[in-house]
């Protein structure tokens, strides 16, 4: 059996299919909505530890995750254990003698990467990665493995959006928001989702939040626990603060504005090299940038062409795990 730690809301899609699609046993800790959107995709998981705070609330927590983790697998017979950015897994992976197959496409995580990589049976990331910072971070060259493309690939290949959900909203001319990972440990940025949700009403453009917990906001719809890539699919654009739902976004061809204010992952470079997202670091220039008409049409040919030429991230985990007789 293979265990899957899933820490986060955006690995609940990108996990899906392999989960579906083999044995296993899905651990999941309290974040936001995370576990309302493991219940509505029809995935069983166990419950264990929770998100904190700051430093000293994080480390309290992930000392409870890692005891937490280790007696839920009592007696359970685990091959191997797959995560993205998960401390607790890598941990007690290692301890346990699980071999432990780690996805990463954030190199400026620096408190994850140096608590996980060093870890690791196999680390899968993107080509666009700054593996010299990974390989600084603890990485060990042989065990890093690389492809083209990036991870939100594997939701978007195959999609197919689901224009009754547009209609049951009833959305027009709509732009979808993702406020930034204030929780993060990574993140330094400052809060103005309400400021940019103004601007935008006042162009003209009703605003969709997806938050990424309890906080709210004025003067826009605000959605948990939807299918987040048919808005971005229907979406006049889609601006975020983190980084998941840009790169969904640019791949499916819709018109994509990262507001991401400290230094922009390689896998957002790629992005905007292959003209398919765009980057604006204040309010004013994102105005600036808004998608004209048309643009959306000739986006979506070149993401379709794009997308094709991206290899998916689990068949690089496949061929490891194969090579180890796992």
């Amino acid at each position: 059996m293979l265990w899957v730690d899933i820490t986060n809301l955006p690995h609940v899609p990108f996990f899906q299919r392999f989960i579906e699609e083999n044995r296993c046993f899905v651990t999941a800790r309290r974040h936001g909505f995370l576990e309302d959107m493991l219940k509505a995709r029809g995935i069983s998981f166990v419950s264990v530890g929770e998100h904190a705070g700051d430093r000293r609330e994080k480390l309290i927590a992930s000392a409870e995750r890692i005891i937490g983790l280790v007696k839920a697998l009592e007696g359970m017979r685990i091959s191997a254990c797959v995560a993205k950015h998960s401390v607790e897994a890598a941990r007690v992976a290692f301890g346990l003698g699980i071999p432990y197959y780690h996805f990463v496409d954030n190199e400026y995580a620096e408190h994850q990467n140096r608590l996980t990589l060093s870890l690791c049976t196999r680390i899968i990331a993107p080509e666009a990665t700054d593996k010299k910072l990974l390989l600084a971070q603890g990485a060990q060259p042989q065990r890093l493995l690389t492809f083209k493309g990036v991870l939100e690939v594997v939701q978007v290949r195959n999609f197919i959006p689901d224009p009754s959900l547009i209609k049951s909203l009833k959305l027009e001319h709509f732009v979808l928001l993702r406020p930034p990972p204030m929780g993060a440990a990574y993140y330094q940025g400052k809060k103005r989702t309400q400021a940019i949700i103004d601007s935008l009403r006042a162009r003209g453009y009703s605003v969709v939040v997806i938050p990424r917990g309890d906080e709210s906001y004025r003067h826009c719809i605000t959605l948990k626990n939807v299918d987040t890539l048919t808005l971005s699919y229907y979406a006049e654009v889609v601006i975020s603060e983190g980084g998941t739902m840009n790169r969904e976004a640019a791949l499916l061809g819709t018109p994509a504005i990262s507001l991401y204010p400290q230094a922009l992952l390689g896998v957002d470079r790629y992005l905007i090299k292959l003209g398919l997202m765009k980057h604006a670091r204040s309010v004013e220039e994102l105005l600036e940038l808004l998608p004209e008409d048309g643009e959306k049409e000739e986006l979506r040919k070149r993401a379709q062409q794009e997308v094709g030429k991206m290899r998916d991230p689990f068949a690089v985990l496949a061929k490891a795990m194969g090579e180890r007789d796992i």
